[in-house]
């Protein structure tokens, strides 16, 4: 168990050496901050408070965050595969799930800074450009404050995490960069209007409405979504019913980061194991 925890520490640290060595990701971050900044100054959120900029940004974040998670995990596995690392790596006492994790972490630790950092720079703007009446909204006798937005920051976090999992298991799968690409484009689409289009579906079919959120909370999407109306921006007001079941959600998108992860240790052990049978093949073939 040591060698292994040693094993995914080594795999972290030169992951996170790989990520400081990427300028591009440093772009990814001026970019986001840019889009975010002029979606909260066009939109108002910034001199109203808070919950109005969680607003503004839930719909960007539901297609942004995605968008970079997707980038930042394509590849992740797949680089190393294609340069032969992966197997000089695998000579060392580190597993594929010690290497898996290690990825994982290191690529999260991007996905802070990229994804995470621009939307606490943009809720240190509302906090700063707010009117000081603002605080409390009298339509909806709602209390706006610095920790709804908090809670929005942990839940971005979250539902990243859970595209760039899925993503790495994207990686683990691919055998080329432009089949690591196509299979990127398709996960993200399926992601972000996969969950939408089926509830609609199942609406137009007559299903239950009374079910729709709980089925919302099935997708990586409509448990983000139901999570950020739910803590965050429901708190400010009275709401008549409950957007989304919060531990389904949570568990949900917990479960898909869970999934991804698993997936990609199984996709490289399975092919470990192929590749060690076909060499062994041509081997017994060439006596």
């Amino acid at each position: 168990m040591t060698d292994a925890f040693a094993g995914a520490g080594t795999v972290f640290r030169r992951e996170l050496a790989t990520v400081l060595r990427t300028p591009g990701y440093g772009v990814l971050g001026v970019g986001l901050l840019a889009v975010l900044w002029l979606l909260v100054a066009v939109g108002g959120g910034g001199a109203t408070g808070f919950v109005p900029a969680v607003v503004d940004l839930l719909l960007p974040a539901e297609l942004l965050v995605p968008l970079l998670a997707v980038v930042l995990g394509y590849r992740a596995l797949l680089a190393d595969a294609v340069s032969g690392e992966f197997a000089v790596i695998r000579t060392y006492p580190v597993g594929v799930a010690g290497y898996v994790v290690g990825v994982l972490l290191a690529r999260l630790v991007a996905l802070v800074a990229v994804i995470g950092l621009p939307f606490a720079v943009i809720g240190g703007y509302v906090w700063l450009t707010a009117a000081p009446d603002t605080g409390i909204f009298a339509t909806h006798a709602g209390v706006d404050s610095p920790l709804l937005y908090v809670r929005f920051l942990a839940l971005i976090t979250l539902f990243g995490t859970v595209f760039l999992a899925l993503s790495m298991w994207v990686s683990a799968a691919a055998t080329s960069r432009r089949g690591a690409a196509a299979l990127a484009v398709l996960a993200f689409l399926v992601g972000t209007l996969g969950g939408d289009l089926a509830l609609i579906q199942s609406l137009m079919v007559g299903a239950d409405p009374s079910a729709v959120a709980g089925r919302a909370a099935l997708t990586p999407n409509g448990a983000f979504r139901g999570l950020v109306f739910e803590t965050v921006i429901g708190v400010s007001f009275a709401q008549e019913g409950n957007v989304v079941d919060v531990g389904r959600a949570v568990g949900s998108l917990a479960g898909w980061t869970l999934f991804g992860s698993l997936a990609s240790v199984g996709t490289l052990a399975f092919r470990e194991r192929l590749s060690t049978v076909i060499e062994r093949s041509r081997f017994r073939f060439a006596e």
